[in-house]
């Protein structure tokens, strides 16, 4: 059972910890402290979880968070080089979380929608069709060196151009290896902010996308490529602005 001193207040040696209180009060309660030997020990229980915390603030973390979007609730994370997760297709933010937790073993996984709002605001600005290139860091450090020259390759396209799997495979130095190039493609742990939605087929029929065709064409359609989504409309089962 956790020991409680009679005369001191635990929310006072709580705001000495954090520093909460001005230079009078904090000198009163460092002097009570000091001579109450159980608030002495719940000032060092107080101070380990605040050290804690900060490690969990600053230290290498992976965050997430979740948002809305046209494609559904819409979750990413970062670890403190960049983005390394980007997804619609969880059942759940558990699932999500699981996903990064197996990929991470011995990194916490934390909340963070502070810090990941910029990931936010810029994906639904590309959505709303006012935001033609992303200004965010990614981390694929973690993937297999085939996949990483894949994703380096495919984020240096531009907004609306599109190459074949087999442009990519003489890109990288493999031009046989265009099966391999779609397969890579469809683990991109980044898609969008990676824009593997660029990259079809050599007959500029659309190929592959991981979660279902719909959204490559909304895709191509944010970026002006109708030219590629067949002689029809657009079936528009995805919300998204029309062209103006």
């Amino acid at each position: 059972m956790t020991r409680r001193c009679m005369t001191c207040h635990e929310e006072d040696v709580l705001a000495w910890i954090l520093d909460d209180p001005d230079a009078d009060a904090a000198q009163k309660l460092a002097e009570r402290v000091a001579a109450c030997p159980v608030c002495r020990e719940r000032a060092v229980e107080y101070r380990i979880l605040d050290l804690a915390a900060h490690g969990l603030r600053d230290g290498p973390v992976i965050r997430w968070h979740r948002f809305d979007s046209p494609f559904g609730a819409m979750r990413v994370a970062a670890s403190p080089a960049g983005l390394v997760a980007l997804s619609w297709q969880d059942k759940n933010d558990d699932a999500f979380v699981a996903g990064l937790e197996d990929r991470y073993p011995s990194t916490p996984v934390v909340r963070d929608t502070d810090r990941l709002g910029p990931a936010e605001a810029q994906l639904t600005e590309y959505f709303g069709r006012r935001r033609p290139r992303f200004d965010l860091l990614v981390d694929i450090t973690e993937l297999g060196d085939f996949q990483r020259a894949v994703l380096d390759v495919t984020s240096g396209l531009e907004f609306g151009e599109t190459v074949t799997y087999t442009d990519i495979a003489r890109r990288i130095g493999r031009p046989k290896a265009s099966r391999a190039v779609g397969n890579a493609l469809g683990r991109n742990p980044i898609p969008i902010i990676v824009p593997c939605h660029r990259v079809v087929r050599t007959d500029r029929t659309l190929g592959g996308y991981t979660g279902g065709l719909r959204y490559k064409r909304a895709l191509l359609d944010i970026e002006g490529r109708t030219d590629l989504l067949g002689s029809g409309a657009i079936r528009r089962t995805i919300n998204l602005p029309r062209r103006q």
